[in-house]
This record gives structure tokens, C-alpha cells and sequence, in this order.
């Protein structure tokens, strides 16, 4: 890598690993640090109104995301990546087993397709790690780490944040992308794009009337507790008999807003799982498939509480037969009051 021609070895590199697009900022860039102040008002508001629910994190994660200089004291630069991971693609492979035609049904978010995005993420910026040089000290970030990641997407020129709250990328303006950071001890020349955005969200808004729960508002922030992946992925409790009606046949995740993200693609490409498969399966089994997947991150009981609350919102007697020999056979405590609930 040679730093006069950074710019070229930077878009040939992440292409090359995989990346959709990449930016380079300097850690002293004077509108990352006004940007960052400017935020942190936003998302202070955002957490005092409550609507971000039972995601504590977020409130202990502030403090960090509010001051990269402390959390990465090391970083003169830091390079930002976006990339699909195969989101709605229909060549992208998932792990869980065919259902049969008459099988009861929920449904899985397509980005839940292929590996976990995060240990993709991961892989690609441990490889441009290795690219920058043995003697560089780096480290990577990829959701979970405290990290403005959309804030440092859209001041690269990378893309800007849609109505829905997610990164549209650059040159394509749909929002089936994620973010990885690379924070490195390193001064690199900065490489800035000028976003080119195919609509303006104010011109179109498709994710907002397509928000089944009212979750998304034009020109508002989201509020997590209306959101169905909140509702089947953050929290953890029982859900009322307004949030399971509102989670409808998902189980974890939600396509809503993705899929009309440019407003012409409207591909239906959820996962389909057998709630039967879900719910009769040894445990050891269910873990084994969704090891290295996104739903990981909810678990087995999670899943099959969700499980329990799509097949309450189905009508059909079989969808009741199931309940009851769940009701049985459940060692879950926390899955009896689901079902009990309501």
C-alpha cells in the first residue's frame, strides 16, 4: 500500500474483499467531531422518551459512541465499509430445512440468508487489516462495538440514513447494506465521496406506509417498540396481546421497509420455517442450525416464544393442536406464559 495512491488502492481493496464501497475519514476531521456532538443530542432525546424499550445497552453504549477519541485512543483514521452480505438475494443459501406444502409457517428476515453478517463483516476487515500491513495496529467494528456506524457511512459519502432509520447506500439507494469500521493507528488521506442517491425519501416515504405497526414516521425517529425486529429480537419478555398481533407470522426480524428500499424492488424473499420443525425439535438441533446465523443472536427459546405468539395469531385447529403439546412438553417456563398470557 502506497499512501499517494490510497484513494485507488482503498476502492480496488474493498471491492476485492468483498465490500460494496469504502471511505477513509480522519479521526481529527473538524464535521466528524460536530457531527458526533450534534447526534448525540438527537439520540440522548431519543433514549429519555423510552423509545428505545428494553435495550439498556444503548444507554450504557452513549458515553463510548459519544467520544470515539477515548474508546479508540489509538485511531488517527478509521476506514468504513459497506457491504450486502447477500441481503435479499435469492442465491444466497439459509441453513434451516425445506418445509413441506402443508406446513404451518413463520417467517425469518432475508438478511438472515447466508452467514452471520457480523462475522462477515469481521472477516473482511481483518483481511484489510492484513492488506494495510503487520505494523499497523487496527481495530474492527461491526454493530455490536459502540460506534456511530451510519454517522461515519454518511459523512464518507457512503450513502445517507432512509425514514427507516438504515444506511441507503450510494448508488443504489436501497437499505439491504451494513457497516463495518476499521479504526486505525494510522494517518491515511482521507477518501470522501459525494453520496449519489437515485431519490430523495421525501419523494418516495415507501418504507413508512409499509411499516405494518407505525413504528416508522415520516421525518421522526423510529420508535423500537412498535418495531417487529425489536419485538422478536431485543425483547426478551413475554409479549402483550397488542405486540404478538403486531409481530404477525415473523420470528425474528422483519422485510417491511427493506423490500419496497428502492421502491421498485418488492421481492418477497422472507425465510420460511416449520413452526412444528421449531417447536419438536431437540434444542441441540435448533442450535446447530442457526450456529454461524443471524438468529443466533435470539436463541432457541426465543425463537419458539415467537413460535408460540404466530401460531396464537393463526386460526386453524392444527395451529391449536401444536400449542396444547408444546403447553405439555415445554421446560420453558417463560414459554408457558406466553402461552397463557392471552
Amino acid at each position: 500500500m502506497k499512501l499517494e495512491n490510497f484513494n485507488e488502492w482503498l476502492a480496488t481493496t474493498s471491492r476485492e474483499i468483498g465490500a460494496h464501497s469504502a471511505a477513509c475519514l480522519r479521526m481529527d476531521n473538524p464535521l466528524l467531531r460536530r457531527s458526533i456532538g450534534e447526534n448525540d443530542g438527537r439520540v440522548a432525546a431519543w433514549l429519555k422518551n423510552g423509545m428505545h424499550g428494553e435495550m439498556k445497552y444503548l444507554e450504557r453504549m452513549l458515553p463510548e459512541k459519544s467520544n470515539p477519541w477515548k474508546t479508540y485512543p489509538f485511531a488517527k483514521s478509521v476506514i468504513v465499509l459497506t457491504f450486502s452480505n447477500l441481503w435479499g438475494d435469492s442465491a444466497a443459501i439459509n441453513p434451516f430445512p425445506e418445509p413441506a406444502n402443508d406446513a404451518l409457517l413463520g417467517y425469518i428476515s432475508a438478511y438472515a440468508r447466508g452467514n452471520d453478517y457480523h462475522s462477515t463483516g469481521q472477516r473482511m476487515l481483518s483481511r484489510l487489516m492484513i492488506l494495510l500491513g503487520d505494523h499497523v495496529h487496527a481495530t474492527a467494528a461491526v454493530d455490536t462495538a459502540p460506534v456511530y456506524e451510519r454517522l461515519f457511512a454518511t459523512i464518507g459519502g457512503l450513502g445517507e440514513v432512509g425514514e427507516n432509520g438504515l444506511l441507503r447506500a450510494s448508488g443504489c439507494g436501497n437499505t439491504r447494506f451494513f457497516i463495518g469500521c476499521l479504526f486505525v493507528a494510522a494517518e491515511l488521506p482521507e477518501v470522501i465521496h459525494t453520496a449519489q442517491m437515485p431519490f430523495d425519501c421525501v419523494t418516495c416515504r415507501a418504507c413508512v406506509t409499509n411499516c405494518p405497526t407505525g413504528a416508522i414516521k415520516a421525518s421522526e425517529s423510529i420508535d423500537a417498540r412498535k418495531c417487529i425486529s425489536y419485538l422478536t429480537m431485543e425483547k426478551r419478555g413475554s409479549l402483550s396481546h397488542k405486540e404478538g398481533q403486531a409481530i404477525g407470522h415473523w420470528l425474528f426480524g422483519c422485510d417491511s421497509c427493506t423490500m419496497v428500499c428502492p421502491p421498485a424492488d418488492k421481492a418477497d424473499m422472507r425465510i420460511p420455517i416449520d413452526l412444528e420443525w421449531l417447536l419438536k425439535s431437540p434444542a441441540s438441533e435448533i442450535r446447530r442450525t442457526i450456529k454461524d446465523n443471524a438468529t443466533s443472536y435470539a436463541g432457541v427459546t426465543q425463537l419458539r416464544k415467537n413460535a408460540v405468539v404466530v401460531l396464537k395469531n393463526m386460526r386453524a385447529q392444527r395451529a391449536q393442536d401444536l400449542l396444547h403439546w408444546v403447553r405439555e412438553n415445554t421446560g420453558s417456563e417463560l414459554i408457558r406464559q406466553q402461552i397463557d398470557l392471552w
